[in-house]
């Protein structure tokens, strides 16, 4: 019985090679077809990122300015054109400002994340959407779709004719196998064992027989396809064992990065290029109380995960997603602090891969950052407490020694026995000693405030040292103490500075000389320095005694306030150690350091320098601060004083200078008095604080009611002696100041540079 011709060898041979045949046309014509589908995703995709930044140029401008119409404009000509199904705009608060080529009720497709050429649909289409831009600000969305019919189309019409050409090619290939397979007779049953076990996946079979005929030319090709197919299953395995170990590797670092991750205390998230959540750590999930929220994976948008966390902002803040780093502080209904750190991810050619967000809990450090800012506050409203009532108590105390010291200027006036006399001399110096405390005890509250200030003036100051020593030299003559002074000749000229400090300066240290020296000698010594580059003169001044001497080990704290050398200071010699702390804050405020040397028994040494500055000729010029009072003629005095006993020594001292004075006790006497007759008076000496209306109110009264052309001197009377306080009378327009308790050479020296000569009537 003949057998068939598939049944045969050769019949069988001939379908298996057209079985093969067909199966690599299969592949090849998917493939190829598998090729153009993504190569027409590609092109749809260009096209789309080409469409978009026109779209984006024309649409940005009208947009910006709420132009719908041309925005619709610009639409209705883009669907115009061919592959465009439809367009649409929204803008940033989500409504749809223009639309073409789609119904306003039905609802804008969703983008594509991805192409994909769908026959089923009715009609293919490509969705996207892209932002629209203004300077980095967001002002709406574009959506639009790119009609996929042609490319449909067109991949039928390739489909049909590759099956045709596959067609050809199957028939062509079974004829010419059909004739080879009459010339194959030898070996056919070695070579299709072979190929049957390369089919079942030997791919290495045992060697055919090879030969001079085509067959065992056949056997000899089929043997090194053979040899090559084993060599590329070697490379192939030991390319897979590489393949593994990298993976093995790379799951070891992936795995210590998470555990490290893992165990940090600090919030961390890393977001890719297109803001969707890459990774979160426990940490970050235990900030946010996001235990139990099971979207937290990778892929996660930003935007769901912020609606997520917008609930526990105080105020409704978002997190920035622009590219840039940042650092700043989330404060959470909760009463959490948060700080945010945000760092750029970039690639090697820097391109941004994405964002990593480090949060860390900073509420402790913020509340004890208030805490300490509170206690700060607290000690600043001590200190200032401590200033006003060191100031409240020099007023209440200066106001009691205005009387003694000013009752004791009248009585030492009148005639007194030797005895009465040198017992109110000393009791004049014990209310100088008491005022000098009172005095240090305000500057040093000053200097605890930071609110010691200095003048600049012009003054002599060569002259300054001469005063302030012949002030002090009758008290070193009482304790046999010699004053002398060397003054370089170079110092010559006005200067610039503050002579009242530098005065206090002196006289505090010339004056603690002279409680610690008896029958010895004081030397004080002025030099100038070289020239300096900022145009300023280095004054550096010596005093020098031979007294008592400070021990070594305390020459260290004789600055500090409150502090002497040794306990029996005080009880020996008086004071409050407050003397040197203020000098040497002084010179500090000048720009000059100050030091000491002593030898115990033998004396000591204070040496300091200040800085001042040359005064040019216009300066030089300037009439003195304090001009004499010789030759003051007798004045009119309009004198405002509530205090009994200030106003007789008051009255008692003008009087006694031939002054005429009329008195009132509060500041409405006083405006009434000036009001009832303005050329009356000469000048006014009004006190600060008095009953009914005060001297500042009053003041400003009183010029309220010049006329044009007049103004009569008004001169502050206080027992307050700070700045502020002179501050306050001169902006009321009073023209000086005199602090409480007074000298009546200073009175009348201030009514000598104030008051302006009258013609006599």
């Amino acid at each position: 019985m003949k057998l068939a011709f598939w049944k045969t060898l050769r019949g069988r041979l001939l379908l298996l090679a057209l079985l093969v045949e067909a199966t690599m046309l299969f592949f090849l014509i998917s493939n190829s077809l598998r090729l153009l589908r993504d190569r027409m995703g590609e092109q749809a995709k260009v096209q789309a990122e080409q469409i978009a930044p026109i779209l984006n140029a024309a649409l940005v401008a009208p947009l910006a300015q709420s132009d719908y119409a041309t925005v619709q404009a610009v639409l209705d000509e883009s669907h115009s054109a061919k592959g465009i199904s439809y367009l649409a705009v929204i803008d940033a608060r989500g409504k749809v400002v223009a639309i073409s080529g789609w119904s306003r009720d039905q609802p804008l497709p969703v983008p594509d994340e991805r192409f994909d050429l769908d026959v089923t649909e009715k009609t293919p289409r490509y969705d996207v959407e892209r932002p629209i831009k203004l300077s980095g600000q967001r002002l709406g969305t574009l959506h639009f779709g790119l009609d996929l019919t042609e490319i449909i189309a067109a991949r039928h019409d390739l489909l049909i004719q590759g099956l045709g050409i596959a067609g050809g090619e199957l028939l062509l290939s079974a004829a010419l196998l059909a004739f080879l397979g009459l010339l194959i007779t030898r070996q056919l049953s070695v070579l299709t064992q072979a190929s049957r076990e390369v089919a079942e996946g030997k791919l290495t079979p045992p060697p055919v027989p090879e030969g001079d005929d085509d067959v065992g030319r056949l056997g000899a090709a089929f043997n090194a396809m053979s040899r090559a197919v084993a060599e590329r299953v070697r490379l192939l395995t030991e390319a897979g064992n590489q393949m593994s170990e990298l993976a093995e590797a790379s799951q070891l670092e992936h795995a210590r990065l998470d555990a490290l991750l893992s165990a940090m205390e600090f919030g961390v998230l890393f977001s890719d290029k297109r803001d969707s959540v890459v990774y979160t750590n426990h940490a970050f999930a235990t900030l946010w109380h996001l235990e139990d929220f099971s979207a937290l994976s990778r892929g996660l948008p930003l935007t769901v995960l912020l609606t997520r966390l917008a609930p526990l902002f105080s105020h409704g803040e978002e997190w920035q997603k622009d590219s840039g780093n940042m650092t700043r502080e989330l404060a959470l209904s909760d009463g959490r602090v948060l700080m945010l750190h945000r760092v750029g991810v970039h690639a090697p050619n820097q391109e941004i891969l994405g964002q990593l967000w480090i949060f860390s809990d900073v509420t402790r450090e913020k509340f004890a950052a208030q805490q300490l800012i509170a206690a700060k506050e607290a000690a600043e409203a001590a200190t200032q407490a401590k200033a006003s009532f060191l100031a409240t108590m020099s007023h209440e105390i200066r106001t009691p020694m205005n009387g003694i010291i000013g009752m004791m200027q009248l009585v030492l006036g009148t005639k007194l026995d030797e005895e009465q006399r040198e017992y109110l001399q000393l009791a004049r110096s014990s209310t100088d000693s008491l005022l000098r405390i009172v005095n240090d005890i305000l500057d040093f509250s000053k200097i605890e405030a930071g609110k010691m200030e200095l003048e600049v003036i012009p003054f002599d100051l060569g002259r300054l040292i001469r005063e302030t020593l012949g002030i002090l030299n009758a008290s070193a003559a009482s304790r046999n103490v010699q004053l002398v002074s060397e003054i370089s000749p170079s110092l010559a000229g006005s200067l610039l500075g503050d002579p009242t400090r530098l005065r206090q300066i002196l006289t505090n240290l010339t004056a603690n000389a002279i409680k610690f020296t008896r029958d010895g000698i004081i030397k004080v010594i002025v030099q100038i320095g070289a020239d300096r580059p900022d145009g300023k003169v280095d004054v550096q001044i010596s005093v020098t005694d031979s007294g008592i001497g400070i021990p070594a080990e305390k020459l260290g704290s004789i600055f500090q306030p409150f502090i002497q050398a040794d306990h029996s200071t005080t009880r020996n010699y008086g004071g409050t150690g407050l003397g040197l702390a203020i000098v040497s804050h002084l010179v500090g405020l000048m720009g000059g350091r100050i030091s000491a040397e002593s030898t115990l028994g033998q004396g000591s040494t204070f040496r300091f320098n200040v800085l001042l500055k040359k005064a040019d000729v216009a300066q030089a010029a300037l009439p003195s601060s304090k001009p004499a009072a010789q030759g003051l003629r007798p004045l009119r005095i309009l004198l405002a004083e509530d205090n009994p006993i200030n106003q007789k020594v008051a009255l008692g001292l003008l009087r006694k200078h031939g002054h005429t004075v009329h008195l009132v006790t509060n500041g409405e006497e006083a405006v009434a008095a000036y009001v009832a007759d303005a050329h009356e008076f000469d000048a006014i000496l009004m006190d600060m604080q008095m009953p009914k209306l005060d001297g500042v109110e009053a003041t400003r009264q009183i010029r309220a009611c010049e006329l044009s052309g007049q103004h009569i001197p008004i001169i502050a009377l206080t027992a307050n002696a700070s700045g502020v306080d002179r501050d306050t009378c001169l902006a009321a327009g009073m023209d000086d100041y005199v602090s409480k308790p007074f000298q009546i050479a200073e009175v009348l020296a201030v009514l000598a540079r104030r008051v302006k000569e009258r013609q006599p009537d």
